[in-house]
């Protein structure tokens, strides 16, 4: 199973169809219009679909439009547009037991989705995190809360990527 936090319109989804793999894929992406896109790229019966943004409690939040489409966040980065969404943690979606693939692209708030996760994690396998500038008004990283967080909950960096700052991370357990 690859469950992918900030799908977006489902690239990911799209590499794997490409690479004739079939996965149980599962898709979150908080922002309406991309959501509806995210369906109709991903759709198929073993995926699952969740227009909810991700954080570390349930509840409400403001999510900043970007009017290109990618960066949208629950952290505001600009005087853009915002509209209020519900939030839910990764925990509370009692996923399957056994993921191979947790992918989080947050644009800026990927500590607090991993903090909700924390539960969910002990049964991930490998962590993928685009932590790039991308945090809030001064665009700054969010590398080393991240990887301090992963490490002290089991979890090594098994591959990094200079080019849009992303991290892999393997379970030391599994």
């Amino acid at each position: 199973m690859v469950v992918d936090c900030g799908a977006n319109v489902g690239e990911l989804y799209l590499a794997f169809l490409f690479l004739d793999k079939n996965i149980n894929y599962i898709g979150i992406e908080p922002d309406l219009n991309t959501y509806e896109c995210l369906i109709k790229n991903a759709k198929s019966e073993n995926n699952k679909f969740f227009q909810i943004a991700l954080s570390d409690n349930k509840g409400n939040k403001e999510f900043y439009l970007d009017n290109y489409g990618g960066n949208s966040s629950l952290v505001k980065f600009d005087d853009v547009n915002s509209e209020t969404v519900p939030t839910d943690t990764i925990d509370n979606l009692k996923l399957s037991k056994k993921i191979k693939l947790l992918k989080i692209d947050a644009e800026g708030h990927e500590l607090e989705v991993i903090k909700g996760a924390v539960t969910t994690i002990k049964n991930v396998e490998f962590i993928s995190i685009d932590y790039g500038f991308e945090k809030g008004l001064d665009q700054s990283s969010t590398i080393v809360e991240v990887n301090n967080f992963l490490i002290e909950n089991d979890f090594e960096l098994h591959k990094f990527s200079e080019f849009r700052l992303v991290g892999l991370y393997k379970n030391k357990i599994i």
